[in-house]
């Protein structure tokens, strides 16, 4: 894990000196690129740590296949992204349009070409290196940098996140909070999500409050992106639906195996749709390699590790009041 933490810290940081350079070669001038302030981009740093996973096991697959698996994922990771910063954050962070074989700006045939070739490049002569080097990094060196990294960007991303979709006028937020605790409550009255108030989550935050926020905040962006509210808050409820304690029990890789808990679990005690079912099941994105194949199911994702993330950073943060509006 910490291997994981410094390694997508680390990539981050490259991916941003990479586009730095590029950008303000082509612009002839200092270029931030991306929709954080910090010298880091989430895109390659999920793009590195993806990259290592799946070089690690194609070790002896066919170059021409390498070749597809690679334009598929990178090409799949630049169009998401494209796509979060265009709907999420009405920010077009690169445009394509005047490229041949483009799809909506966002990515094109050319670009989709540079990123295979660079994938390739990194899994045949930078990734079996670097595997190498880090075996020889101290355990501290890495701690620092990478949790130092990782704490600068998320820091970054929930003030972001808190600026542009949770600041409402005191009148407005008390009406979105009626409208969103009538949409909940055939779940928080269901034993089967009610029992998750014995489940300890984050800190001492019990996972019952967590989805309930993870909703909320959920809900509050699928009404302004006009998206499927219904559908997004019930997902949202359902998405940490078990009941072990994952920080001592449980199975191994919960981060990667508990999305498929869940959801075998809220199919047991609820109808699902296709939609509610790919909520429960990408809410871990990128950890889960399939992304997300709707929007809700996306801003789920993203608001589940704000919330996540949220929870162990300092500094007062403000909650919904959980037990006096659900009395």
């Amino acid at each position: 894990m910490l291997n994981l933490i410094f390694s997508f810290s680390l990539f981050s940081v490259l991916g941003w000196l990479l586009e730095v350079g590029y950008r303000s070669i082509v612009a002839k001038k200092f270029v931030n690129p991306g929709l954080l302030k910090g010298p880091y981009l989430i895109l390659y740093g999920s793009g590195g740590v993806l990259l290592g996973g799946f070089a690690h096991l194609l070790i002896g697959t066919n170059i021409f296949l390498k070749a597809l698996i690679y334009a598929l994922i990178t090409t799949s990771l630049e169009f998401v992204s494209g796509i979060i910063a265009l709907k999420l954050f009405n920010k077009k962070l690169w445009d394509y349009s005047d490229n041949k074989f483009n799809y909506k700006g966002i990515i094109c045939l050319k670009f989709s070409i540079y990123w295979t070739l660079l994938a390739l490049i990194f899994d045949y002569f930078i990734y079996p290196r670097y595997t190498s080097l880090i075996s020889h990094i101290p355990a501290s060196t890495k701690s620092i940098f990478g949790f130092g990294v990782l704490f600068c960007m998320l820091f970054d991303f929930s003030k972001l996140v808190q600026e542009h979709f949770f600041k409402y006028p005191k009148e407005e937020e008390e009406k979105l909070k009626k409208e969103f605790f009538h949409l909940i409550k055939p779940y928080i009255s269901h034993p089967a999500i009610l029992k998750l108030k014995d489940s300890y989550h984050h800190k001492k935050k019990t996972r019952f409050v967590h989805v309930v926020e993870v909703a909320y905040y959920s809900f509050l962006i699928a009404k302004k992106m006009s998206l499927d509210v219904e559908v997004t808050v019930k997902g949202a409820m359902l998405h940490d639906l078990f009941y072990y304690d994952w920080l001592r029990e449980g199975p191994r890789l919960h981060g990667f195996r508990h999305p498929k808990i869940s959801l075998e679990n809220a199919k047991k005690f609820f109808s699902l749709s296709k939609k509610e079912e790919d909520i429960i099941k990408k809410h871990m994105w990128p950890l889960t390699p399939t992304p997300p194949f709707y929007l809700e199911s996306l801003v789920v994702s993203l608001i589940d590790t704000f919330c996540s993330l949220r929870d162990y950073l300092p500094g007062e943060k403000k909650n919904i009041v959980i037990d006096r509006d659900l009395e």
